[in-house]
């Protein structure tokens, strides 16, 4: 919701939880930047029930002062209520709970059942963060070390090296490899959460890797404690071994803003030949002046090979054929997302393990130094409810904060029930229809795929297949916009 609408609202929406007559309760605390630690003043906090049921009757919401500060009465109830805010002077800041939560199932709660001051309901903010591109590198492998495969259950977590302090989210190339049960999913554990994870990352299979492009929130130094940033994952079934690429990082010092473009076709290898075993192919690109990277989506289809694996990387890297984009199955049309620094000449390159596949590649954005949309992750919701092929489903639902005007949104997007191989294309109805698609499905696998969704909107994605029919499940990460900009 953004920082205008819930002005409107804030009034009149109520939530649960009679108030007891001659009984006050004053939330105090302070709203802080999580990177910088400056006082954002002119933030608008509120109050909000801690089991999702609304807003607070007006007037309890306040401003900030110039030290941060507010100060917000209300009358005793029953139940348990968590701090939002959001804005700031610029209105960079989207809406946030206490501590540093983007949903109220993170946020820190507090009874307001007893009179007197409940003080420390500090909301600290992530700024919106840009991309900077690295030579993709391995950082996690639970093949080596000793630690062994994740187990059913089980959560790890994986230090990440070598990143600034100002991180704010991180992009990974993660692969389930030589897992166990028939099927199992493997989630990014968002900090805060209070339950067990529900939501994939990427949907496992015994005997197939499986990888998915994953952008994950990091918690700043100043909420965690922590010098490092650091990714926890969790397995549901059986054990798999994690094995994860870095493609680059979101910080709020410096880096690019994603640049959305209708997607187009920048290769389709079944118009000339097939990638062979061990072959590297450069495929020059045209970016936008200052691109540092492209948003693509890749897709692996007539693969000769049981099993392979094809790498994107940027043009001239000769560590690149070590890390991997997806993998490449027989007789399976495979698809993912990738975000590639660009190389030599603006061009990346693609290298194909074993066998001989054809490549599609589809170019939907670019990450551009000095322009472009920053990046705000988000703690990360299911949108709507499961639906099917031809479904328009509803992303700016309450339990979804997106406060800014998005150009694009991150999804999950997972296939299950399918009946026939086919492809899925996700688009914004306020765009035409595109001719490429962002994911492929397949009978008897739930298969997950990250999208990224040029939108117009930020309130709706229409799914659509090319024959068949599936279950479908979409899963918001974070979206992209202009900081300062205001919603629709």
């Amino acid at each position: 919701m953004t920082l205008a609408a819930l002005l409107a609202v804030v009034g009149g929406t109520s939530a649960a939880g009679p108030a007891t007559a001659a009984c006050v309760v004053t939330v105090t605390g302070t709203l802080t930047d999580a990177i910088s630690g400056a006082p954002v003043a002119r933030g608008y906090a509120w109050i909000v029930g801690a089991d999702g049921s609304g807003y607070f009757n007006s007037p309890h919401h306040a401003w900030s002062d110039a030290s941060g500060r507010y100060s917000i009465p209300l009358d005793c109830r029953d139940g348990d209520a968590v701090v939002a805010a959001a804005g700031g002077n610029e209105l960079v800041y989207s809406t946030h709970y206490g501590r540093n939560a983007t949903d109220v199932a993170h946020a820190q709660p507090f009874s307001l059942r007893a009179p007197g001051e409940v003080a420390g309901q500090d909301v600290l903010f992530t700024p919106p963060g840009w991309f900077v591109p690295v030579q993709p590198r391995r950082v996690i492998d639970t093949r080596s070390g000793g630690a062994g495969p994740v187990g059913p259950g089980a959560s790890r977590t994986f230090p990440l090296a070598g990143l600034p302090a100002d991180t704010t989210a991180v992009v990974l190339n993660l692969t389930a490899t030589e897992g166990s049960s028939p099927t199992s999913f493997v989630s990014f554990v968002d900090e805060g959460l209070r339950s067990t994870p529900t939501q994939s990352s990427v949907n496992t299979v015994a005997g197939r890797d499986v990888a998915n492009l994953v952008t994950a929130r990091i918690v700043p130094p100043r909420v965690s404690g922590r010098t490092q940033p650091q990714v926890t994952l969790y397995n549901n079934a059986g054990t798999t071994h994690l094995v994860a690429d870095l493609a680059g990082y979101y910080a709020t010092s410096a880096g690019a803003g994603l640049v959305t473009v209708a997607p187009t076709r920048a290769l389709d290898t079944r118009q000339s030949s097939a990638l062979g075993t061990g072959e590297t192919r450069t495929l020059p690109l045209a970016p936008p002046a200052g691109a540092v990277a492209a948003a693509v989506t890749v897709t692996s289809t007539e693969a000769s090979a049981v099993t392979s694996f094809i790498s994107a990387f940027p043009a001239g890297d000769p560590n690149g054929p070590r890390t991997s984009t997806l993998n490449a199955y027989r007789g399976d049309d495979i698809a993912n997302l990738a975000v590639v620094p660009l190389g030599d000449g603006g061009a990346i390159a693609l290298h194909n393990d074993q066998g001989s596949t054809h490549v599609v590649v589809d170019v939907i954005g670019w990450l551009v130094q000095g322009g472009g949309a920053a990046y705000y992750p988000i703690n990360p919701k299911r949108a709507d409810q499961p639906m099917g092929f031809g479904a328009n489903f509803v992303i700016s639902n309450p339990d979804i904060e997106i406060s800014k005007f998005p150009v694009a949104l991150l999804l999950n997007l997972t296939t299950y029930g399918t009946t026939e191989h086919t492809y899925v294309t996700v688009w914004d109805q306020r765009y035409p229809q595109p001719g490429t698609s962002n994911a492929n499905a397949r009978p008897g696998a739930d298969i997950g795929t990250a999208v990224l969704l040029r939108s117009g909107s930020g309130s709706h994605a229409m799914v659509t297949g090319g024959r068949g029919t599936s279950g479908v499940v979409l899963d918001v990460t974070g979206y992209f916009a202009v900081p300062g900009s205001s919603g629709p």
